[in-house]
């Protein structure tokens, strides 16, 4: 179910009643149920064959969560944070790179001479698994940090999880900004909707304008490549880097737009990128969730720039190593 779909429209048009409709009448906690109902059925018209695995990952570290919360022992704390790591990391690494590993040893093994041909299995990639279980990740991680405590409210760490905006391309959030707002009784604000209905629109010009329109020149010019010339190929590299921008910020504002409708802020995911000075810069304004949640969690943890230029470097690589296994 695509944002800029008309099935999509009916579902939110849908939604957005039934959602305020809930706030104003009950708690947060029936607005909840409903949130996490919609957004199961959002993700269902993917592929519900998946279904479970947003399940299982939001019960496995809603369930560290508070066990992290209550252990006082290093030892026994630092067993399930790993247990949390290695469930989401498992579920990702087999889903997104069990077929790239078969094949790449494929080649490791063609190249060496044998003529060994290790079968492909047929595993379909879920859609947002990168995103919900970084998101489920950063939870556990920060509890374990004691940056963070744990939630006993089960319902809003389930929406937190599976919150339909974001879940299919983030922005990735963090515990600390989001799953608090779950646990907040809203007030409908007409201003607020309006500034979110903007943002959708923009996000959907981004999309439907300039990346579908740039993707078709774009394919144009990769697929006969070979047959054009140098300067023509480097317009079809030119134009890729504005598609792949406005594909993406596009769905990002989308999203944002549509939480700020019902009252969620989302962190704004990219910012300009293009008008950096720096590549340092670039990384600041580019994908920002991943972003800073790589430094967070990878780069500032073994050691970050505070140590040799050596081991700068090494981790300087090591994070972007590790985001490019994410990219696939």
């Amino acid at each position: 179910m695509l944002f800029n779909s008309i099935y999509f429209l009916i579902f939110f048009l849908a939604f957005f009643q039934i959602y305020w409709t809930l706030n104003n009448k009950y708690s947060y906690t029936f607005r909840n149920i409903f949130t996490i109902l919609a957004s199961y059925i959002f993700y269902a018209c993917w592929d519900w064959r998946f279904l479970g695995l947003i399940v299982l990952s939001s019960i496995v570290d809603y369930t560290i969560g508070l066990q992290l919360e209550q252990s006082t022992q290093q030892n026994i704390r630092k067993k399930l944070l790993a247990v949390s790591v290695l469930v989401n990391l498992g579920m990702l690494g087999f889903f997104k790179y069990c077929n790239f590993f078969i094949d790449s040893l494929n080649q490791i093994l063609q190249f060496a001479g044998m003529n060994v041909n290790t079968s492909t299995l047929q595993i379909i990639l879920p859609v947002g698994i990168s995103f919900y279980t970084f998101q489920t990740m950063s939870y556990t991680i920060d509890i374990y940090k004691k940056k963070l405590k744990a939630t006993n409210d089960v319902f809003s760490f389930f929406a937190f999880v599976a919150f339909f905006p974001q879940l299919i391309a983030g922005p990735i959030e963090r515990a600390s900004s989001l799953l608090g707002q779950f646990r907040e009784q809203k007030q409908f604000s007409y201003e607020q909707s309006v500034a979110g209905m903007r943002l959708v629109l923009w996000g959907m010009f981004q999309k439907i304008v300039i990346a579908d329109n740039f993707g078709v020149i774009v394919d144009q010019i990769f697929d006969t490549s070979s047959d054009l010339s140098g300067v023509t190929t480097l317009l079809g590299a030119f134009l890729f880097s504005f598609q792949i921008y406005a594909d993406f910020a596009g769905y990002s504002n989308m999203a944002i737009g549509l939480s700020r409708m019902i009252g969620i802020d989302l962190m704004r995911n990219f910012n300009t990128p293009y008008f950096s000075s720096s590549m340092r810069e670039f990384w600041q304004r580019w994908h920002i969730s991943l972003s800073t949640w790589f430094r967070d969690y990878v780069y500032i943890p073994l050691g970050g720039s505070r140590v040799s230029v050596m081991r700068t470097s090494f981790n300087l690589l090591t994070t972007f190593f590790l985001s490019g296994l994410w990219h696939g």
